[in-house]
């Protein structure tokens, strides 16, 4: 029965996760303003962080590669135990990292979850049919995603030989750009082209060759974008520049397949803003990692860590991922926005992350020109966190209710 439930209910667990992770982050906006001794920083951040990517993004891209890629007669225990494994494991992270941080119980916590996830990655690329390029670039998502998971073995090791050194976290860095640019980049992209193909929506299949040809092979040497900061030699600002500029040319691409969608596309004006939201951040995000490659830029960039590091995290996550995510579940009814609550929870969660990004990237920038930076920004992210958890506390509550309405 509960494998059932889980199987069943997978992407409204993953809306109840990105909630907890969004409370634990106005949890760490509250400490800026009123300071606390119960909240400590950086276990909160291990937490928020651990839960979004694990709980909410992982959970949900997986549910969906499994339920769009993966026929349903191959489905058996492994993954569904596998699953729920997982759900567990993240729910005890809930608690683990903001109470204890980095230490054994959440070490253990996460070596159960990658186990889970290894059985469940190796079973859905058992099971991967096809040639077709959004079949090659889930099957290249999960390469990404076992090649990120190898930091999480290794940073032990970094850890205790080591210690908080420059290795340290490079090897963090690795995780998260092969979990960013990997693992998330490909599979979202690969399950977009995946609802152009069952829509019927016309598209160059040349154009998404090629976008998945230069998206692949910066892949891999755009890494060294993530470890210009440490006193490194010219060849990995060339090494960085040249994976940049791959990007860039697939991000042109991308643009050429999303005219040829539009011109076809029968969604609604809903879908439509979710659609060129996401592709903005994602053009953001390209133009953004082409700027990192020069040293200037690397250099106000660590110096404006708070404001620019931090903005670019969260116009990932929030402004791609987690609209993608939402849009896809949406266009393959697995979240519906039919009434007022559901439609304004979506608009307050888009309204938080523009006003969090315009905060973010606006005080960096007012410090970076010498100028009078924004009063009361702490108080004001902090507004900006109620505003975001507030978006998606009604995203769950109203599939929550409309699902409760189904059964």
């Amino acid at each position: 029965m509960l494998q059932k439930l889980i199987s069943k209910n997978i992407y409204l667990i993953a809306l109840a996760l990105f909630v907890l992770s969004a409370f634990l982050g106005l949890l760490i906006r509250w400490s800026f303003v009123f300071p606390s001794a119960l909240i400590s920083y950086k276990n909160f951040v291990q937490g928020h962080s651990h839960v979004a990517f694990l709980g909410w993004g992982y959970l949900a891209v997986f549910g969906l590669i499994l339920h769009t890629f993966v026929p349903k007669y191959t489905w058996n225990n492994t993954f569904k135990i596998s699953i729920i494994i997982a759900v567990i494991s993240i729910f005890l992270m809930l608690f683990s990292f903001p109470f204890s941080g980095y230490k054994a119980f959440s070490i253990v916590l996460l070596v159960v979850f990658g186990i889970s996830s290894y059985i469940l990655s190796f079973n859905i690329l058992k099971h991967l049919n096809g040639s077709d390029t959004s079949t090659k670039l889930i099957r290249f998502s999960i390469y990404y995603y076992l090649i990120s998971s190898l930091a999480t073995w290794f940073l032990v090791f970094v850890i205790i030989k080591f210690g908080k050194s420059d290795l340290y976290y490079n090897t963090i860095y690795f995780y998260l750009h092969f979990l960013y640019n990997g693992f998330f980049v490909f599979a979202l992209f690969g399950l977009l082209f995946k609802v152009f193909e069952n829509q019927k929506i016309k598209i160059s299949e040349k154009y998404k060759k090629l976008f998945f040809m230069y998206l692949n092979v910066a892949c891999i040497p755009a890494y060294a974008l993530s470890i210009l900061w440490s006193n490194v030699s010219t060849f990995f600002y060339v090494l960085g520049f040249a994976a940049a500029v791959l990007q860039l040319i697939s991000l042109l691409f991308l643009f050429k397949i999303m005219q040829q969608a539009f011109l076809n596309l029968k969604w609604n004006i809903l879908s439509k803003v979710l659609l060129k939201f996401l592709i903005i951040a994602y053009s953001l995000k390209i133009i953004s990692q082409l700027f990192s490659a020069f040293p200037y830029f690397v250099q106000k960039s660590i110096a404006l860590k708070p404001f620019f590091i931090i903005g670019y995290l969260h116009l990932f996550t929030l402004a791609f991922m987690s609209v993608f995510i939402v849009l896809v579940l949406s266009e393959l009814n697995k979240i519906f926005f039919t009434n007022n609550s559901s439609k304004f929870g979506l608009f307050t969660f888009l309204a938080g992350i523009i006003l969090t990004e315009f905060l973010l990237f606006g005080q960096g920038f007012l410090i970076l020109a010498k100028l009078k930076p924004i009063s009361n920004h702490n108080a004001l992210l902090l507004i900006c966190s109620v505003i975001l958890f507030l978006g998606i506390f009604l995203l769950f509550i109203s599939q929550l209710f409309k699902q409760k309405a189904t059964l």
